[in-house]
C-alpha cells in the first residue's frame, strides 16, 4: 500500500515509526555511529538469518522429496517383487491344474510371458518335479519317452529325495543345461525347496551365483519357489503339504537386470520433467539422482552389497534412507542414497542471493527481508501443493492403471464414469472411450450391480458376483465386483469399481471338483466318491436294518489287450465296459472305477446273499457278449469279489478290502465267475500282507543275506564258479526260503529294490575274495524278469564293478529263458551293453521254456543251465537222457558251456559225465553255505591250480529248495 503523504504543518510533532525507534536505540548505545552503519550492521545480520532460514527451509524440503521418491521407488520395487512372486504362483497352479502337462506346453505358456519386456531379471520358469531317490529311473525314462532323449539326473549322488528340474523356459542353450539337475542336491536349494514345500509361499534363496553363470563369472541372483501339491492347491496342514508334496516352480531372477529396469524407468522420468520445467514460466525444481544398494542382511553384517546403482566416484551421498523389502519369506535391506544430478537449484543459489541482495540493499533491508521471506514462503507453499498434486495423480495413475490386475473404474457421485482402466474396459468387452461418461446404473448387466452402486453412492461398501454380462452390449462371462467408497472429511468423493473376470477360474475349479470325484476316462465315479456312496449305503443299512454288497471288478487278461492292441485300444474297452456296468444296475446302486481295469459296484438294500449274487450273476451276462471295437470283436470276462455289511466289515475300506480278496480268489479257481469271502481268504490275505511288510522292514534292516553254492567241473572236480543266492534271516520266525519271499517280492515291485542289493553285495564278495585268495572263477547272480525288463541294468552292474574295482569276467548274470523270449530285441540289446561290459552271461532253467535256435544264434549267451526237473529222474529211469543230451548237444554246436543243477547222486553224476556235460551244481557236492564257509573250503583248495582229483563226496542229503 502507499504511504500516506507526510504532513505540512510545522506544528505537528514528528511521527513515530522504526526508523525514529532506531535512530534513538542508536544514539543510545553509541551516538558517533551513523544511521547508514547501523542500517547496514542490521541488514547484515538479518540477511544472514535469512540465509540460513532458507537453507533450512530448503534442505527440509529437499529430504521431504527425497522420502517420496525413495517411497516411490520403493514401493515400485516392492511391486515388482509381488508380481514375480505372483508368476511363480500361476505357474505352479498351471501344473497343480494339468498334473501331465507336456514340456512343450510349458514352453509355450513362459514364452507368452513376454519375460524380457515385463519381468525384467526373469531368466527363465523352471519345473522341478519331486521324485524319491529309488524312483528316479522312473522319471528319467518318463521324460525320454516323452520326448527329451538326453534327459539325466545331476548330480548322481542323491538323498532320500529328489526335486528334479524337468521343465526350464524360454529355451536357450543356457537353460538346457540346467535340466535335470537335482535341486536337493545343495544345501542353499534344498533348505529353500523344504520351506517352500512346508509354507506353500513363495520362498526365496539367499544371493547366489546361477548354475548357468557359474563359468561367466559371479553375478548375484536368487531364486523364487513356489511348491505345488497333489489335489489341494494348498493343503491344511504340515503333514499335508509335505504327503501331497509334488515339486517347486523356480524363477531365477538376476538382481542387476530387476534394478536396473526400474533406476533407468527413474531417471527417464526424471530427465522428462526437467525439460518440462525448462520452460520460462517453469518452476524451478531440485531433483536429484538416486543411489541404491541391495544388501540380503544388514549391511553391518556385510561385507559387500549384492547390487550398487552406478554413481560418479567422488559422489558422496547428501541424504540416505534404510528400508526393508521382503523377498519371498525373506527382508532384503535396500539403502537409497540422494547423489548430485549436476544442475543448479535453488538451494545452490539462493541462500547466497539473499546475503548479497541484503548486503547491497541493506537500506532497505526491512522490506526486502519482507518481500524475500514472503516470496519463499508462498514458493514452498506453492511447490507443496503441487508436489502433493502431482503425487496423488502419479499414484492413482500408478495403482488404478499400470500395476492393478483388476479392473478399475473411477465413478462419480452423479453415477457417471470418470475414468477406467484397460482391464476393466477389456472385461467389459466395449471400447474404453464408450464407457467415459456412461451412467453405470444404466449400463450394468446385472440389477444386483445397480443396487451395489446405489449403496456404494450412500457410503456402503459391497461385493457380489454375477454370471450376466458386466455392462449391457458387452460379453458375458462370471464378473467379482467390489464398491469401495472414497471420502475426505467425510465427504464423498468418487466411486473404486473393481471388477475382475473370473470365469476361467470357475470353470478351471469345477473341473477340478469333478476330476477330484469322477474318473477322466470313464465318467463313473472315481476312489473318492466311491467311499463316500459307501458310506451313504452303510447310514442307510443301519438305519433300515438292511445288508450292503461291495462287488470288486476286475478284468481278466486285459494286460493281453493292452500290450497287443494299444493302450487307446483298450481305454475304449474300458468305456464299453462302463456302459454296460450302468446299465444293469438299478438307480439307487452305484458303479465307479477303482483305477486300471478294476471296478466297484455298491449294492443298496440287500436281503440275503443271494441278492449280491444276482447281480454278479447279472454282471457276468451283460460282459458276456463281445464287445466290437475298432473293427475286432472279442469278449472280456470278469472276475468279481464280493463282501457284504455288515457280515464282513463295517467301513468302507474293510469291504473293499474283502471283496479285493474274494476276487482274487475267483482269479485262482478260473475266472469269469464271482466269490463270497470267507475268514480263510482273510487269512491268508493277511499272512501275505504281514510277509510283504516284514520283506519290505528285512531289505531297509539288512535281515537279507547271500549264501553261495560251488559249481564244479564233472571230470576234474575243481570248483569252477559260485552261484549267489539270496536267503532271509527273520528276527522272529528264523531262516525263511526264497519259495516262499520270492513271490511276494516278485508281486509288488520289492525284487528291484532286493535284485539291486544281491548284485551289490555279490560285487563286494568277490572284492573281498580276490584281495585274499586271489579268485578268478566267477560268482553267478541271478536276475529276475522285472530287473532285466527295467532298462537299468546294464548301467546298475557297470556301478557295481567299478565301485568294487572289478573288470567284468569275475561276474556272471544269470536269465531265464522265459524272461528273454518276451521280447527279443529289447533282451538282445540289453545283453549286448552287459558283453560290451566285459560280464559272462548264462541262460537259466534252460529246456523249460521255448528253447528255440531261432533266438539263441542272436543272444551273445555263454553258458546253458539244465534245469533241475530234467536232472532228478536220470538214475531212476523215470525219465531219459534225450533232454540232457540235446541241450549239451545244442551248447557244443553253438560253443556255449553246458551246467546242471540239481545233482544229488552219484548216478546222477555219471550220467553227466557220460553225456560230457562239462560241469555241475547240486547238494552231492555242497549245498549252498555262508560266505564264512566258503572261505574255509578256499583256504583248503586252491580253487583254480589244484591238481586233479575226485570230487567231494558228502553225505546225500535230503532235498530241499535252494
Amino acid at each position: 500500500m502507499p504511504e500516506p503523504a507526510a504532513d505540512s504543518k510545522a506544528d505537528r510533532p514528528p511521527a513515530a515509526g522504526p526508523d525514529s525507534a532506531i535512530r534513538r536505540l542508536f544514539r543510545l548505545l553509541n551516538p558517533p555511529v551513523s544511521v547508514p552503519l547501523l542500517a547496514l550492521i542490521v541488514g547484515a545480520g538479518l540477511s544472514a538469518l535469512a540465509m540460513l532460514q532458507s537453507e533450512r527451509l530448503l534442505n527440509r524440503e529437499e529430504a521431504h522429496r527425497f522420502s517420496t521418491r525413495v517411497e516411490e521407488i520403493h514401493g515400485q520395487l516392492a511391486d515388482r517383487i509381488r508380481v514375480y512372486e505372483q508368476v511363480a504362483r500361476s505357474a505352479a497352479s498351471l501344473v497343480m491344474t494339468f498334473p501331465d502337462l507336456h514340456w512343450t506346453a510349458w514352453n509355450r505358456f513362459v514364452e507368452a510371458l513376454d519375460m524380457p519386456q515385463r519381468y525384467p531379471g526373469i531368466i527363465s520358469i523352471a519345473y522341478a518335479r519331486a521324485v524319491a531317490a529309488d524312483r528316479a529311473g522312473d522319471l528319467v525314462s518318463s521324460m525320454r519317452a516323452a520326448g527329451l532323449s538326453t534327459f539325466r539326473i545331476w548330480p548322481e549322488t542323491a538323498g532320500a529325495e529328489r526335486v528334479v528340474n524337468i521343465f526350464n523356459a524360454p529355451v536357450n542353450e543356457a537353460n538346457v543345461r540346467a535340466i535335470g539337475f537335482d535341486l536337493m542336491s545343495e544345501a542353499a536349494r534344498r533348505s529353500t525347496v523344504e520351506r517352500a514345500r512346508d509354507s506353500g509361499e513363495p520362498a526365496a534363496t539367499r544371493a547366489i551365483t546361477l548354475k548357468i553363470d557359474e563359468a561367466a563369472g559371479a553375478r548375484p541372483a536368487f531364486i523364487l519357489f513356489q511348491a505345488t501339491y497333489r489335489g489341494d492347491p494348498l493343503p491344511p496342514s504340515l503333514e499335508a503339504r509335505r504327503a501331497s508334496f509334488t515339486g517347486v516352480v523356480l524363477t531365477p531372477v538376476r538382481i542387476g537386470p530387476l534394478v536396473d529396469g526400474l533406476i533407468d524407468g527413474q531417471r527417464a522420468a526424471t530427465r522428462t520433467a526437467t525439460q518440462i520445467d525448462a520452460r520460462p514460466d517453469a518452476r524451478p525444481d531440485a531433483r536429484a539422482d538416486i543411489g541404491i544398494e541391495l544388501y540380503d542382511v544388514p549391511p553391518a553384517e556385510a561385507g559387500f552389497p549384492l547390487y550398487r546403482s552406478p554413481r560418479p566416484l567422488d559422489a558422496a551421498p547428501a541424504l540416505s534412507l534404510i528400508r526393508e523389502l521382503p523377498v519371498g519369506g525373506r527382508i532384503w535391506t535396500v539403502r537409497y542414497d540422494s547423489l548430485p544430478d549436476g544442475l543448479v537449484t535453488a538451494q545452490d543459489w539462493v541462500p547466497g542471493a539473499l546475503l548479497a541482495g541484503g548486503l547491497a540493499l541493506s537500506i532497505a533491508l526491512s522490506l526486502v527481508l519482507r518481500m524475500v521471506l514472503a516470496t519463499h514462503s508462498r514458493a514452498v507453499e506453492l511447490a507443496g501443493e503441487m508436489t502433493a498434486s502431482l503425487r496423488l495423480q502419479e499414484a492413482e495413475r500408478r495403482q488404478l492403471f499400470t500395476q492393478a490386475p483388476l479392473g478399475i473404474a473411477l465413478v462419480g457421485t452423479d453415477g457417471l464414469v470418470m475414468d477406467c482402466n484397460p482391464a476393466f474396459a477389456a472385461a467389459a468387452g466395449l471400447p474404453r472411450q464408450d464407457l467415459l461418461g456412461a451412467d453405470l446404473r444404466l449400463r450394468f448387466g446385472d440389477q444386483s450391480s445397480v443396487f451395489a452402486l446405489e449403496a456404494a453412492l450412500h457410503g456402503e461398501s459391497g461385493k457380489l458376483e454375477s454370471d450376466q454380462p458386466l455392462l449391457l452390449g458387452g460379453r458375458r462371462s462370471h464378473f467379482s465386483l467390489h464398491f469401495q467408497p472414497v471420502t475426505a472429511e467425510g465427504v464423498l468423493k468418487f466411486i473404486l469399481t473393481f471388477a475382475e473376470d473370473i470365469g476361467e477360474k470357475r470353470r478351471a475349479e469345477q473341473h477340478i471338483q469333478y476330476l477330484a470325484h469322477f474318473d477322466a476316462l470313464t465318467g463313473l465315479p472315481n476312489r473318492v466318491l466311491l467311499y463316500d456312496r459307501i458310506a451313504q449305503a452303510l447310514r442307510e443299512g443301519r438305519r433300515d436294518g438292511t445288508r450292503v454288497a461291495v462287488l470288486f471288478i476286475d478284468l481278466d487278461r486285459f494286460k493281453v489287450i493292452n500290450d497287443s492292441l494299444g493302450h487307446s485300444f483298450g481305454d475304449e474297452v474300458l468305456r464299453s465296459v462302463a456302459r454296460r456296468l450302468q446299465a444293469g444296475l438299478r438307480e439307487c446302486d452305484t458303479v465307479g472305477r477303482l483305477g486300471g481295469d478294476e471296478f466297484l459296484i455298491v449294492v443298496r438294500r440287500v436281503a440275503e446273499p443271494l441278492d449280491a449274487a444276482r447281480v454278479a450273476e447279472k454282471v457276468v451276462a451283460h460282459l458276456a457278449s463281445p464287445f466290437a471295437v475298432g473293427g475286432q470283436n472279442f469278449v472280456v470276462t470278469p472276475s468279481i469279489g464280493i463282501s457284504l455289511y455288515p457280515d464282513d466289515a463295517e467301513d468302507p475300506e474293510g469291504l473293499i478290502r474283502c471283496a479285493d480278496i474274494a476276487m482274487y480268489h475267483a482269479k485262482e479257481q478260473g475266472r469269469n465267475g464271482f466269490r463270497f469271502v470267507t475268514k480263510e481268504m482273510g487269512a491268508k490275505s493277511r499272512e501275505r500282507m504281514d510277509l510283504e511288510g516284514s520283506l519290505r522292514q528285512a531289505i531297509r534292516e539288512g535281515e537279507l543275506f547271500l549264501v553261495y553254492q560251488p559249481q564244479v567241473d564233472t571230470l576234474t572236480g575243481r570248483i569252477v564258479g559260485l552261484e549267489a543266492l539270496v536267503r532271509w534271516r527273520h528276527p522272529d520266525e528264523g531262516l525263511i526260503l526264497p519259495g516262499r519271499f520270492l513271490p511276494v517280492a516278485e508281486e509288488t515291485g520289492l525284487v528291484l529294490a532286493m535284485g539291486d542289493w544281491v548284485l551289490f553285495e555279490a560285487c563286494a564278495q568277490i572284492r573281498r575274495w580276490r584281495a585274499r585268495f586271489d579268485l578268478s572263477i566267477p560268482v553267478a547272480v541271478n536276475v529276475s524278469g522285472a530287473q532285466f525288463r527295467d532298462g537299468q541294468l546294464p548301467a546298475k552292474v557297470a556301478r557295481a564293478l567299478d565301485a568294487n574295482g572289478l573288470s567284468g569276467p569275475e561276474l556272471e548274470i544269470e536269465v531265464t529263458e522265459s524272461t528273454l523270449i518276451d521280447d527279443i530285441e529289447s533282451a538282445a540289446a540289453t545283453l549286448t551293453a552287459l558283453k560290451e561290459r566285459g560280464v559272462l552271461i548264462a541262460l537259466d532253467d534252460f529246456g523249460t521254456g521255448y528253447s528255440s535256435l531261432s533266438y539263441l544264434h542272436r543272444l551273445p549267451i555263454d553258458k546253458l543251465k539244465i534245469d533241475r526237473s530234467f536232472i532228478h529222474d536220470l538214475s531212476t529211469g523215470a525219465s531219459d537222457a534225450s533232454v540232457p543230451r540235446a541241450i549239451v548237444g545244442l551248447g557244443r554246436s553253438l560253443g556255449l558251456s553246458v551246467i546242471a543243477e540239481g545233482v544229488e547222486t552219484q548216478e546222477q553224476l555219471q550220467l553227466l559225465r557220460d553225456l560230457s556235460c562239462e560241469s555241475y551244481q547240486g547238494f552231492l557236492f555242497s549245498r549252498p553255505i555262508p560266505a564264512e564257509e566258503v572261505e574255509r573250503l578256499l583256504e583248503k583248495l586252491t580253487v583254480v591250480q589244484f591238481p586233479v582229483q575226485p570230487p567231494v563226496q558228502p553225505p546225500v542229503q535230503p532235498v530241499s529248495a535252494e
